[in-house]
Parts: C-alpha cells; structure tokens; sequence
C-alpha cells in the first residue's frame, strides 16, 4: 500500500473514530438512524478482478456476497453500522448514465408559478379586436367576411358543385 493509501486509511480511520468520541460526550444531539460505509476496491481494475477481490476479502471476513444487477457486494454488519464492499459493472454504469441523461430533461414548476398560471386571465380575443363575427359564430380575420373553416367549405363546395350537378341527373 502507497504513503498516500496509508495516510488516507488512517485519516479516515481517525476521523470515524473522532466522530463516535464526539457523539458519546454530546448525548442530546440526535444520531443518524444507522450508518452506512461504501469502498470500491481498485477503481481501475476489470469488472472480475475487482469481483475476485471482493470473494476473497469476504471469505476472509464471513461477509454477506450478493450478485445483483451488476453490482458485486459484500456486507458486514456491526449493529446499526455497515461496512460495504461493492464492484460495478460497465453495463451497470452505462445503464445509470443513460438513466441520468434525462435528469434534466424535465423541469417541475414551482408552486407560486403554477398559482400565477392559475390565476392568470385567458386572453381569448373579442369581435371588434381580432376582427367580426362569421355567421357560424367564429372570428373572422380582419377584413375577412367569414371565418377560415367556412371559406375553405365554400371553396370545396365550389370544386364539388359541378360534379354534384351530373350526380343529379343521372
């Protein structure tokens, strides 16, 4: 193990330590509800090899082996505190990537911007500001006698009324 390993290891170390000394001498701060702590063992190694890893330490140390859904772990329980060693596939971590490429995809409106849409007045255009009423009931473009649905009617009717002419008389 590098200088580098070691003195992390033992910071690390001494830093669980002095978090369970400093909870012991303060009784009424509130504890978390279990304690969970994950390593990944040589992050740079293949998938099997840092599974291989993971069998041995586990065998060494009677910890629970689980194979799932791409992730290899082992677990050893002390009490409320956990300790896990877990492998990831590439395909797992592929999977969470495509998974994670959506996050910002969708935006979830705040509440006070959806009371401002909701309270917010329609702007449904009237007669003499859009334009006039067709005979239908529909506004009309400005200048336009009747509305766009009955013009292209009228316009079919046209195209048809030649043809509906020798229907007739057959």
């Amino acid at each position: 193990m590098s200088t580098t390993k070691q003195q992390y290891r033992a910071e690390l170390i001494s830093g669980i330590r002095v978090l369970a000394d400093f909870l012991e001498r303060h009784p009424t701060l509130p504890v978390p509800h279990g304690l969970d702590v994950m390593a990944f063992p040589e992050p740079d190694a293949s998938y099997a090899t840092r599974c291989a890893e993971i069998d041995r330490i586990a065998d060494a140390h009677n910890a629970e082996l689980r194979d799932q859904d791409g992730h290899h772990t082992a677990h050893v329980s002390f009490g409320r505190v956990s300790y896990h060693l877990v492998a990831i596939s590439d395909e797992a971590r592929a999977r969470h990537d495509a998974l994670m490429s959506y996050l910002d995809s969708v935006a979830l409106e705040t509440a006070t911007h959806a009371d401002e849409q909701v309270n917010k007045p329609l702007d449904i255009p009237t007669a003499d500001v859009y334009g006039r009423q067709c005979p239908c009931g529909a506004l009309t473009d400005k200048g336009a006698r009747l509305c766009r649905k009955c013009r292209s009617r009228g316009r079919w009717n046209r195209r048809k009324a030649p043809y509906r002419d020798e229907e007739e008389q057959w």
